[in-house]
């Protein structure tokens, strides 16, 4: 796992990017969103009442649109359940400027 960037707001928030999410893909390390909230749920996969490769398919996603249905609409006792897998936030606007950055130096290159 890369160093941790956070918020100059909030010296508790860790601020993630949407690649580094995107790259915990594994039962070894399952990451997941919900807006804008990074959550690790690699401890939660076996005990997911769906199974863990419902899980694993929508790692480094957004699961808000699954979570609220259909086919099934969580409660709001798994909505609080999920928190305690918060490990984050999702940095949207340092991802853009990264992936903008990295266009440019391939446009240079090529």
């Amino acid at each position: 796992m890369s160093p941790a960037t956070f918020s100059a707001t909030s010296p508790q928030t860790r601020l993630l990017s949407e690649p580094e999410v995107a790259r915990h893909c594994t039962k070894d390390s399952c990451w997941v969103l919900r807006g804008t909230r990074v959550y690790d749920v690699t401890a939660f996969l076996r005990l997911h009442p769906g199974g863990d490769a419902l899980l694993l398919r929508r790692s480094g996603t957004d699961v808000s649109t699954e979570m609220r249905g259909p086919p099934h609409k969580h409660s709001k006792n798994a909505m609080r359940w999920m928190e305690q897998y918060y490990i984050g936030e999702l940095d949207r606007g340092n991802s853009c400027a990264s992936n903008a950055q990295v266009r440019v130096i391939d446009y240079r290159i090529v």
